[in-house]
């Protein structure tokens, strides 16, 4: 059972998830003697040099501005930036003494001590240079991000430390906003802690307890992350991530959320990366599971979906992407939901960014002259519509020269095993079939009267099919009788698709190209303050293409994509491609660059007219800080648009930024978003969304976030909501809070998933 299966793979990866366990939420660099860690990032002082002599004491090295020899009592006294040196050890205080005999040493102010790597900073410390143990009284120290305090500490052993009232925290002063506090602790090798009594506070206030914590110091950051909330959906929630990094490039993360009307969600994450190789790689591994307490809102949605969805909810996604030599790389992607709703339900955010999730995986060889790649794309899940590559094989050869000829070639290869699926209880057939498709171009290049360019073209493409269809139409008298019971005979049409064997579509094309560049500069022109000169450069072209008749039409053949749709062609296509450039920074900029199309059809199908939509591509950067791009396409005969689209923002430095997303299809969707981010790097920010129905249903969706951090903290606080749900036909609320560490930037979670 897939239910089975996937509660089998989750404990595994709980199970290997307990490792990370170990690691400590540290990662630091020490700072060398030279160098002394500060109490504070911003009290950092500096020792001055010694002037007195140098004073030895058997293998012990000691210099301060001024040095004792106590000979009846055996002690060597300095005061003023005292430096005691013995094998690795080094000790810098306001004042020290040193018993030549016992090898006790005694320090006052300003204290800095350093052996193997290990930093301390405190006031006071009593210490045996023999034994290597002694007191180390309160001490503070850096480790970045975090500050270490304690109250006491004693070295006990060689490579054991012993502390009392432990203070980690990546905030400066004495109460901080945030800590992770201990009774006592023990610091083993200078890396790893064994804490007892641990609370963790925000300001003075617990909110965590512990009994022991067990951390490696030595380059992990490990951070909880926390967000509570209510949704009219999924009721009152509190979602949760425990993050850790098990070592260098390796991290994982464990989901705990609570759902008062779904339940307990569980997930577990893992995350690898190295950039720094050579053949670099990243990619990361998710998998979560919730027994869904209220899969359904309503009966209406029960009746309609209880076939697909029930409490056992779950997805797994796997991410892994890979260089395995300078041109060689993969690209993959996997993802398996437990049903159609899972995304919606419980990671919105992904639903919204891509409803339908993909898997797939690429092996690209990038040539000098070509590109090959071997991809797989296969649905896992039966209730979603794909077509399966299993695999498809491409080359595709880049337009270059053949030899010295003036003539140029192209070509685009495939090989693929192909299959339409469609959900499970659709009415529509699926079909597969092997297909190998090579299209070939040859170009030749000219130019005329030094400014006109004409390039005509010749090509081929042959397209093998395992299958091709025959569709038959019968027409059968059939009795009916109403409900009077009047019989009649009428008309029934029936449709079918007959199997016709492999077949090879022969496509044939000719055609040319021709354009040619005007332009007029204005050197000394000023544009827009922040410009220096301008140059219009108008480009008008041509493309004429003629296909005539394959032998195979695409009714007759496996519809797959764009390839089984070639057909018959005549067109001429009438562009105009327009620039405005000027220079910013002594670098050209392109202002706008616009390009405006239609194609004339000579010769027409049945419906078509002659002319087909005017389309255009435009980018506009009038100003850096105002970019807008919009494409789209104009029906002349109806005058109207049949699509449309735009991107456009206006940035205001650290004031924020607006921008405006907009898309048309005509009689399919008119949808407009719009989001306002207001002083993002200032203590206070705000960000605002709405989604809208340009066709009378108005507003979708609506968000406010507000959020104000200081140097240690960060608080948010944010309300959604969803308009007229379309299952319960009602609003959805969503309202949250959230708490993070600024040292951690990543560590806030997304509303949503």
């Amino acid at each position: 059972m897939p239910h089975t299966r996937f509660v089998y793979a989750l404990t595994v990866l709980l199970a290997l998830s307990t490792v990370a366990f170990g690691q400590l939420p540290f990662e630091g660099k020490r700072k060398g003697v030279d160098e002394p860690v500060p109490a504070s990032r911003s009290d950092a002082t500096a020792a001055t040099k010694s002037v007195a002599a140098p004073a030895r004491a058997q293998d012990i090295d000691i210099s301060a501005d001024s040095l004792e020899y106590q000979t009846d009592r055996k002690l060597i006294v300095g005061a003023g930036n005292v430096v005691v040196r013995d094998g690795d050890d080094l000790l810098q205080a306001d004042y020290v003494t040193v018993d030549r005999d016992t090898h006790d040493v005694h320090a006052r102010g300003n204290v800095v001590f350093r052996r193997a790597g290990t930093l301390w900073q405190g006031e006071e410390l009593s210490y045996n240079l023999k034994t290597r143990t002694g007191d180390f009284g309160e001490f503070q120290a850096y480790m970045d991000p975090f500050f270490i305090r304690a109250e006491d500490s004693k070295r006990v052993t060689t490579n054991v430390y012993q502390l009392k009232s432990l203070t980690l925290s990546t905030c400066e002063g004495e109460t901080p906003d945030f800590s992770v506090r201990a009774r006592e602790a023990t610091l083993t090798d200078g890396t790893v802690v064994r804490a007892k009594g641990v609370t963790i506070n925000v300001g003075n206030v617990p909110i965590l307890w512990m009994p022991r914590l067990n951390r490696d110091l030595s380059g992990s950051r490990t951070y909880w992350q926390f967000m509570p909330g209510y949704s009219s959906r999924n009721g009152a929630f509190l979602r949760s991530a425990y993050n850790y990094r098990i070592k260098p490039g390796f991290k994982g993360w464990t989901d705990l959320d609570l759902y008062s009307k779904k339940g307990v969600g569980l997930g577990q994450g893992f995350e690898w990366e190295a950039r720094t190789n050579t053949l670099p790689y990243s990619g990361s591994i998710h998998a979560y599971y919730i027994d869904d307490q209220k899969p359904f809102r309503s009966e209406a949605e029960r009746e309609r979906e209880q076939e697909l969805v029930d409490n056992e909810r779950y997805r797994i996604k796997l991410k892994h992407n890979q260089s395995f030599a300078e041109r060689d790389f993969l690209i993959s992607e996997l993802n398996y939901v437990s049903d159609p709703e899972f995304l919606k339900d419980l990671f919105r955010n992904e639903y919204i960014s891509n409803v339908q999730p993909e898997n797939r995986a690429t092996l690209t060889h990038i040539g000098d002259n070509f590109v090959a790649a071997l991809q797989f794309n296969a649905r896992l899940n039966d209730f979603y519509e794909n077509v399966n590559r299993l695999p498809e094989l491409t080359l595709k050869a880049n337009r270059q020269e053949l030899g010295d000829s003036g003539f140029y070639y192209e070509s685009d290869n495939s090989a693929s095993y192909l299959e339409r699926v469609y959900p499970d209880g659709s009415s529509k057939e699926e079909y597969d079939a092997f297909r190998v498709d090579s299209s070939h171009m040859i170009y030749y290049p000219t130019r005329h009267f030094g400014f006109l360019n004409v390039t005509p073209r010749a090509g081929y493409r042959g397209t093998y099919y395992s299958d091709t269809f025959q569709y038959d139409t019968v027409t059968n008298q059939v009795v009916k009788t109403d409900t009077n019971g009047v019989v009649s005979l009428d008309d029934e049409v029936v449709t079918t698709r007959r199997s016709t064997g492999a077949d090879l579509r022969n496509v044939y094309e000719l055609g040319f190209e021709t354009s040619l560049k005007a332009f007029r500069t204005w050197d000394d022109l000023i544009v827009l303050n922040d410009g220096d000169g301008l140059r219009h450069i108008a480009e008008p072209y041509l493309r004429h293409t003629y296909i005539p008749e394959p032998n195979l039409l695409p009714g007759q053949l496996p519809q797959f994509d764009s390839v089984d749709e070639v057909d018959e062609t005549h067109t001429l296509r009438i562009g105009m491609r327009n620039k405005l450039q000027t220079r910013r920074d002594g670098q050209p900029v392109d202002l706008i660059n616009a390009d405006v199309y239609t194609d004339r059809r000579l010769e027409k199908k049945e419906g078509e007219k002659d002319f087909s939509d005017i389309f255009f591509d435009v980018e506009l950067r009038l100003s850096k800080y105002v970019p807008i791009d919009f494409d789209g396409a104009y029906d002349t005969y109806e005058s109207e648009l049949s699509r449309f689209s735009l991107q456009a923002a206006v940035l205001a430095d650290e004031s924020g930024a607006l921008s405006v997303d907009y898309n048309y299809r005509r009689d399919r969707f008119n949808q407009a978003g719009l989001e306002l981010k207001l002083f993002p790097n200032a203590r206070w920010s705000f960000i605002t969304y709405a989604r809208f129905d340009m066709e009378g249903e108005g507003l979708q969706e609506h968000s406010y976030y507000i959020q104000r951090h200081t140097r240690c903290l960060g608080y948010g606080i944010g309300f959604r909501q969803i308009v007229k749900d379309e299952v319960e036909e009602k609003d959805e609320n969503i309202v949250w809070v959230q708490l993070w560490l600024m040292a951690f930037p990543d560590s806030a979670l997304q509303i949503g998933g």
